[in-house]
């Protein structure tokens, strides 16, 4: 093989490994309370999901999951594109969340901060 085709096929190589994978935090807090909120993620390691573009993160029950996942399938890994929702079953409220960055499911569940519970509140008094 030549230089030129030596260095084509590290970029190849280095593209696959990277491009083509996305690492997750994988753990449930029944058996590793690390992987419970608030998440210490400098116990845990990331794993590498291959054939899957994102990373999930569940929470029922004051327990949470944190996965490899398959979202959407025209979402590129690194995309900023993610989100959560929650629902009620049978009166259990779960809320699951789809990432699509490297660890990105270590992120504690969103909550509102102290700037949008203010500004809903004044939106609130404004049109009452």
């Amino acid at each position: 093989m030549n230089m030129k085709g030596a260095i084509l096929f590290t970029v190849l190589a280095g593209l696959v490994s990277t491009g083509l994978a996305i690492q997750c935090y994988v753990c449930t807090s029944d058996e590793d309370v690390a992987c419970q909120d608030p998440f210490e993620s400098f116990a845990m390691t990331k794993q590498t999901c291959y054939g899957t573009n994102s990373c999930t993160k569940a929470a029922a029950l004051g327990q949470v999951s944190r996965a490899c996942g398959y979202g959407n399938s025209t979402v590129s890994v690194g995309s900023s594109h993610g989100g959560c929702t929650t629902t009620k079953i049978f009166g259990i409220e779960a809320t699951s969340c789809t990432c699509y960055s490297d660890g990105c499911n270590s992120a504690n569940l969103p909550k509102l901060s102290a700037f949008a519970t203010l500004t809903l509140v004044t939106a609130f008094k404004a049109l009452f």
